[in-house]
């Protein structure tokens, strides 16, 4: 019989339909085995906010509006109208982990996205040895542990982080040179990174350990159009010299998935979530506070984008010290789209994902110099909704919208508050580079960086559960991103205080036949495909 501990492996933005792909084409051994040896089934992500909020909701076992992190490490701050980083010294609400130790189980927890607090566990924690973007928000990744000589110890034993702190944004992408350089940076993280989870599964008993690996979401943002020949940078000649380097970071993680599975599957059953998914980059996120502006009869600022483009050149070679003062000289230069004097407007663009833009009203008594009042703001909620249907992709004559979202009809909760009001999901069917609609004639994209990430989320995760008393299934339902919480706490006969989440019954049911399905016969992989 499987032991009750619990052994999370996290593939943030691992699209499932390229693992399945790849896994039918023979570079995913280890996912080919899981495809056929697994209790498996697809996720749906947090409605608008599956960019941000999947990891929160996934450890929270919550909605946004019960937990107010729907924009990863930022949060909209309606006293000064900025997006700032979430850096709170500890959880408003407490993550999965933190009500397993004060149940007495003990934890170990590796890089969880967007999560910073450090101390409320029973174990062990790491941040930001090896991430998407820093946890706490911010420019650049800075380990720190709890214990907190655990930091030294890592850096020791495993050396510095591959990628030297740096989000992904910041590596460039121009050359073959460039190209050969982040696929190498990348999959050493992901071997470094199994190499440190090894050692640290083995130093004790864990109740419940979790880690997660953040390659998959940096390499489908950055290699997207490498990958992608219907992409509109796609460049075949390129391609034909640099390979696939996003196939290449996925076959590196079934690499990572065969060594933990080989170590790890007699002594813990196996959860592998892989949070949503990817693909090309189609977006008019900050275009559409333009169009908001101009609703609002409000003048358009459009900064150069030359600034944005030579300020991310700088940025790679400047010393970390000197970062700072010149991010601060950036903003003055540009806008990145959005548009200034948000207190000043009835409605205003705020950042909720690419694929989802946000539209916040400025509303009397929420924000600090709040305009509209309580009984207008529906009215202007339902004029905001007609004017996005009106939306034009002017290149391709589809309508840019593909859906508008008022928030209240999905989300309730003590944070609601920080919520944007209203979502607009894109029809991403094509590039979009100008918005245009009767009422305000076609705005563009100009200062706008919409290049540097060729590769955006999509909807949709996947799960894999492995334990010799799991049925072997792919389920006919879809679970939900806060269902694993409540979940994982009932495999560990822990009861959550508070959740959105239902346990997933079929992780709870025990085959009445294990011997024939056991999970110890699998023969995973160790040495993988070669690069």
């Amino acid at each position: 019989m499987t032991s009750g501990r619990v052994f999370l492996i996290g593939l943030d933005a691992a699209d499932k339909d390229l693992v399945e792909k790849w896994a039918a084409e023979g570079y995913l051994p280890n996912f080919s085995k899981l495809l056929k040896k697994s209790l498996y089934g697809d996720i749906d992500t947090p409605k608008g906010f599956e960019a941000g909020s999947v990891w929160p909701s996934f450890y929270f076992g919550l909605q946004p509006g019960r937990m107010g992190q729907y924009d990863g490490a930022r949060h909209f701050d309606s006293d000064d109208y900025e997006h700032k980083s979430y850096q709170p010294e500890e959880d408003s609400t407490p993550p999965i982990w933190t009500s397993l130790s004060e149940a007495g189980k003990r934890c170990a927890v590796i890089d969880a996205p967007y999560n910073y607090p450090i101390d409320s566990i029973n174990g062990i924690k790491v941040v930001d040895r090896a991430g998407h973007v820093p946890a706490g928000g911010g420019n650049f990744l800075h380990l720190r542990t709890h214990p907190s000589g655990l930091a030294k110890q890592i850096e020791e034993r495993f050396g510095p982080d591959p990628a030297g702190g740096r989000s992904s944004d910041f590596f460039a992408m121009d050359t073959l040179t460039d190209i050969n350089s982040f696929r190498r940076i990348y999959c050493e993280r992901i071997e470094k990174k199994t190499d440190m989870i090894l050692h640290l599964w083995q130093q004790e008993p864990w109740d419940f350990f979790m880690s997660v690996y953040t390659e998959a979401h940096c390499a489908g943002h950055r290699c997207w159009h490498l990958h992608d020949n219907k992409h509109d940078l796609y460049d075949a000649k390129l391609v034909e010299l640099a390979g696939n380097p996003l196939r290449d970071i996925y076959i590196a993680l079934d690499t990572a998935i065969g060594r933990l599975l080989s170590e790890v599957k007699s002594s813990a059953r196996i959860i592998l979530y892989l949070s949503h998914g990817m693909g090309p980059r189609r977006s008019a996120t900050r275009v559409l506070d333009r169009i908001l502006a101009r609703l609002d009869d409000k003048p358009i600022t459009a900064r150069a984008g030359l600034f944005m483009d030579l300020g991310r050149k700088i940025w790679r070679v400047i010393p970390e010290n000197m970062r700072t003062p010149f991010l601060t000289v950036r903003k003055r230069l540009t806008n990145d789209g959005f548009q200034p004097n948000r207190a000043g407007r009835r409605f205003f663009e705020v950042y909720a994902n690419d694929r989802t833009a946000g539209i916040r009203i400025n509303l009397k008594g929420r924000e600090a110099q709040g305009i509209v009042s309580e009984k207008d703001y529906e009215p202007l909620c339902a004029e905001l909704i007609g004017e996005m249907y009106k939306l034009k992709n002017p290149e391709s004559g589809e309508l840019a919208v593909r859906e508008v979202i008022r928030v209240r009809d999905f989300y309730s909760g003590q944070f609601f508050d920080d919520l944007p009001d209203l979502l607009v999901t894109w029809n991403r069917a094509s590039p979009i580079n100008f918005l245009e609609s009767a009422k305000v004639g076609i705005v563009d994209s100009l200062g706008i960086d919409m290049k540097i990430r060729t590769g955006d989320h999509r909807i949709k995760g996947r799960f894999f559960a492995l334990a010799d008393d799991w049925q072997r299934q792919k389920l006919s339902h879809n679970v939900k991103t806060e269902d694993f919480a409540p979940t994982i706490a009932s495999l560990l006969s822990v009861k959550l205080d508070q959740t959105d989440g239902h346990v997933i019954k079929e992780l709870l049911k025990k085959n009445d036949n294990p011997s024939s399905e056991k999970c110890d016969n699998l023969y995973f992989i160790k040495k993988g495909v070669s690069l």
